[in-house]
């Protein structure tokens, strides 16, 4: 009897477990879902040129974001953290008399590649400015390898690329571990400190080398192939009918054996 109990016991904690998972799962995806429609209208907003239409709609999915942030569990601390950062910084661009376009279009696509970060670990949106974060980081090589190398050249390609580096950098922070992010972070750093110090140049170029690899890293690795979020879900709760499915067979074989034993017994 109490093989059975512990039997029934396991399946029900399996049962619920996997319960828990998928409605978690499928609320948090539910909130991204509408937020996803809010922050694309607000970045074609944006593009056109109608801030104001776009700070309205920020403002829409800041009343929505607000109300999904209420439910415990749906976010992590630092995706709730990205998310109120990224929006404040996307507001605060289209705020003001004087919008500069192309800032207000940076802070409000960064906002959207923090949301999509966050719902989705399969070839995440942020990934697509490869080509423009790279080719703006190879313009600002060729600036420092430049003979004799222009300071005010370097410091404005260098610059571009940190527009574009920055516009990724919280979906970066969200999508690979922090030891990873720290070691490109001190690499820029140190470039943007030394940029216009002839002494450290071959030091900043050997960084830019090592910075370059990095970005080429971080690139492909999240362009790998992973499996899409839905055959995970698939997998995992094909395990759970498995485990199901060994409770009941470990039920009935404990069922046959006692009945064997207790005809045996009656022989």
């Amino acid at each position: 009897m109490k093989l059975f109990k512990g039997l029934v016991i396991s399946a029900v904690v399996v049962a619920w477990f996997f319960f828990l998972f998928d409605t978690g799962f499928a609320k948090q995806a539910d909130e991204l879902k509408k937020l996803d429609q809010l922050a694309d209208e607000a970045l074609q907003f944006t593009l056109a040129e109608r801030y104001g239409d776009s700070l309205k709609s920020l403002q829409q999915l800041e009343s929505e974001m607000n109300r999904a942030l209420s439910h415990p569990y749906l976010f992590s601390m630092d995706e709730v953290r990205m998310l109120q950062l990224s929006l404040s910084d996307a507001k605060g661009a289209l705020e003001g008399e004087a919008i500069h376009g192309e800032e207000a279009v940076h802070a409000v696509m960064k906002f959207r590649f923090v949301l999509d970060a966050i719902g989705s670990s399969y070839q995440p949106l942020w990934a697509d400015m490869e080509d423009r974060v790279m080719g703006a980081f190879h313009a600002f090589q060729d600036s420092a390898r430049g003979e004799p190398a222009s300071e005010k050249g370097m410091e404005e390609a260098f610059r571009r690329f940190a527009k574009l580096y920055d516009v990724i950098y919280p979906s970066i922070l969200l999508d690979f571990p922090v030891e990873t992010v720290k070691n490109m972070d001190a690499r820029v750093q140190f470039i943007e400190t030394h940029i216009g110090n002839p002494q450290k140049r071959d030091e900043l170029i050997a960084e830019t080398d090592l910075l370059e690899a990095d970005l080429r890293s971080l690139f492909s690795d999240v362009k790998e192939d992973e499996a899409d979020p839905s055959l995970w879900w698939v997998i995992i709760s094909t395990g759970g009918m498995i485990l199901l499915a060994l409770s009941y067979a470990g039920y009935r074989k404990y069922r046959g054996e006692k009945k064997r034993y207790e005809k045996k017994q009656n022989d």
